[in-house]
């Protein structure tokens, strides 16, 4: 546990700058997913970047430290002038005592509008498949601003 957080805090400290943002809601679970679609650590464009899940948990109350924590991260890839995106992470499994359980999990996505015009900051509508334990359907909307930075 302690050398998985200290990873994620090294982790925080890339700095890097998205060039684009998708919002996204998997309505089964009610999770919320949040991804940079395209981060820019040299290059005008670069086909990497990363997502979280947060889901909020039945068993955990607010008040406890775990329930803000996202339960699943993980780098994703963009292809197709950002059309179509693949991701590969974790789903961090809570359980008794502190410890963990993490299990692979799959978000792919897919920009209609990006593949139809081959303009990768454009705003469009994302449609997302997210395979864990479960295979779940989702929609979301990418942003072309850069609306974070890390």
């Amino acid at each position: 546990m302690k050398r998985t957080i200290l990873i994620l805090l090294l982790l925080l400290g890339i700095k890097g700058y998205s060039q684009s943002s998708t919002v996204g809601f998997i309505p089964e679970t009610q999770s919320v997913v949040l991804c940079t679609d395209n981060i820019n650590l040299t290059t005008e464009y670069s086909p990497f970047g990363l997502y979280t899940i947060w889901e909020p948990d039945q068993l955990l109350s607010q008040s406890d430290y775990r329930y803000g924590i996202p339960q699943t991260l993980g780098l994703n890839v963009a292809l197709f002038q950002n059309s179509v995106n693949v991701g590969g992470g974790g789903t961090i499994i809570w359980l008794p005592n502190d410890e963990v359980d993490i299990k692979p999990n799959v978000l792919l996505r897919f920009h209609p509008l990006k593949m139809l015009t081959q303009n990768n900051r454009m705003t469009d509508i994302s449609l997302m498949l997210n395979i864990s334990e479960q295979v779940n359907f989702g929609i979301g909307l990418s942003f072309r601003y850069r609306l974070n930075a890390l």
